[in-house]
């Protein structure tokens, strides 16, 4: 069984990245929006700063109350989107109650949309709109795909779970690449057939440890979307990583898996961005 580690290809991106900043003298920001102080998100939000500093990019944190109003979100969000020296905004979600994040995704400027949030990204993607920002994760996952030479072109792949952040953005990415594609969720029947089909079995439904090995072909390979944490405190995907390896050929596994390399498609987006921005 051959773990698909992410090491490698962050540091591709990492390269054409510094590459980027070096030929064009120039330094994409990002800006990073909380509002809060969930230990999750501020987490994800050092983990960005530090990886951006590495990667030749520079990131502005700005933090408002979980209980401020929405006028005031507005008000920060408005500076941002407008700001040129803005290239990306991230936007931690779920917003609290009293922000109306449809108004958000409303003003939101595509070129900014680094996560593929927006109607016009997402629409993007069913158009095949090459300047159209998928959600990092998804692209994640298509990008190793495409580093490790895993064929998806007439392949069965399946995703199991539908969310707007991986599983929807990731069926419709799998087939531009030509792949037969098949989404499982909650009301799936039959469930563990159904993926037992599968060439290509992407986890994505935020639960540890719950794909076992009863759900995989031997020999497929298995992406782990998913970053949780199990009974005794450790970081996990949603994949039981000890039963799959007995019969996947190729596996992810959590942490050094997908998630390195989503970050690193962040400050890929942002350079892209950059040049999107200049470009107008």
């Amino acid at each position: 069984m051959e773990e698909l580690r992410g090491k490698e290809l962050v540091e591709k991106i990492k390269a054409e990245c510094l590459g980027f900043v070096q030929e064009h003298h120039c330094i994409p920001t990002l800006a990073v929006l909380r509002v809060g102080e969930k230990e999750s998100d501020i987490a994800y939000e050092q983990s960005v700063k530090k990886r951006f500093q590495g990667f030749g990019l520079e990131v502005k944190d700005y933090h408002l109350n979980a209980n401020c109003s929405n006028e005031e979100f507005m008000k920060v969000f408005r500076f941002l989107n407008d700001d040129p020296e803005i290239h990306g905004i991230l936007v931690f979600r779920p917003l609290p109650k009293q922000i109306n994040e449809e108004e958000m995704l409303r003003y939101m400027k595509k070129e900014k949309d680094l996560d593929g949030i927006t109607r016009e990204n997402l629409a993007g993607l069913l158009l095949q709109d090459e300047n159209a920002f998928a959600p990092c994760t998804a692209e994640a996952v298509m990008q190793l795909c495409k580093h490790f030479e895993i064929p998806l072109a007439g392949k069965e792949v399946c995703i199991i779970g539908r969310s707007l952040v991986v599983g929807k953005p990731l069926a419709i990415l799998m087939l531009n690449q030509n792949a037969t594609v098949t989404v499982c969720h909650s009301k799936t029947e039959n469930i563990k057939e159904v993926c037992k089909r599968a060439d290509v079995l992407v986890a994505a439904i935020g639960r540890a440890k719950a794909i076992g090995s009863s759900y995989c072909k031997e020999g497929a390979t298995v992406i782990d979307v998913g970053i949780n944490v199990d009974e005794e405190g450790n970081l996990c995907g949603d994949v039981d990583f000890d039963t799959m390896k007995t019969v996947a050929d190729k596996l992810t596994p959590v942490p050094g898996g997908l998630g390195l390399v989503t970050t690193a498609v962040l400050a890929q987006h942002l350079v892209r961005a950059y040049q999107l921005l200049e470009e107008k």
